[in-house]
């Protein structure tokens, strides 16, 4: 018997931006749900207050065919398969157990497809949306940040680090200085300093897949910046 629950979310953009996501899952994996760590090719998946310990190891294989990619996940204890599909403008998550306590996997595969689908969702609508970045060695040129695209910026450099925490600094052609702190996937500072030295400072708690650009609002962003990442 193999337990399998499913999650749709609307995805406006092309196959082919979800296969750039999809092809790296180094990248992705630190933010499905349950994430532990990843080593070489070897993922850990632990899901909190279950009935057993389910601290499960496995080795992934990712497949692709017309429209549609499978993470195939092999271990000890049973064979977990996540597919996604896409129907239109829709993505659709399946995930499926087939092993060691298939009847108790309900509500943590459903929690497991909600998650993915949410945060492959978000991060395909960052790689669309992000102001053309030119990043090598953890320093660049981003043009034209705005209220509207800043949040895809972070998000898509969160994606690039694999989910490492990171302080993102910027300084733009007018000397605006821009400064965010992302610690545990969570944004939690926000600083923006105008050429006269007018700064506004933001201190969150949200978690990177959640910002919008309500959080730039009259901020004076709309420029290009240099900036440099760095790794904390």
């Amino acid at each position: 018997m193999v337990k399998t629950r499913s999650y749709e979310v609307e995805l406006p953009h092309s196959w082919d931006s979800l296969q750039v996501i999809l092809s790296e899952p180094e990248k992705t994996l630190p933010f499905f749900p349950y994430f532990e760590n990843l080593h070489n090719d070897t993922v850990r998946f632990r899901v909190p207050r279950f009935i057993f310990d389910f601290g499960y190891e496995f080795t992934l294989a990712l497949g692709f065919r017309k429209n549609a990619a499978v993470y195939t996940f092999t271990g000890e204890k049973g064979v977990l398969t996540v597919t996604f599909e896409m129907h239109g403008k829709k993505l659709k998550v399946t995930a499926s157990w087939s092993g060691f306590g298939e009847l108790l996997m309900g509500k943590p595969l459903e929690n497991f497809a909600r998650g993915i689908a949410e945060a492959i969702r978000d991060f395909c609508s960052a790689q669309a949306t992000c102001p053309a970045l030119e990043l090598e060695s953890d320093e660049g040129v981003v043009h034209h940040v705005t209220p509207e695209s800043a949040p895809a910026l972070i998000k898509r450099i969160v994606w690039e680090l694999r989910g490492d925490d990171f302080i993102l600094e910027g300084v733009s052609n007018r000397g605006i200085r821009i400064s965010a702190t992302v610690r545990g996937g969570r944004l939690v500072r926000l600083t923006v300093k105008d050429p006269l030295n007018k700064e506004t400072v933001i201190e969150a708690d949200l978690p990177v897949l959640e910002i919008g650009p309500e959080l730039f609002e009259d901020l004076p962003l709309d420029d290009t910046f240099r900036i440099k990442v760095r790794r904390i």
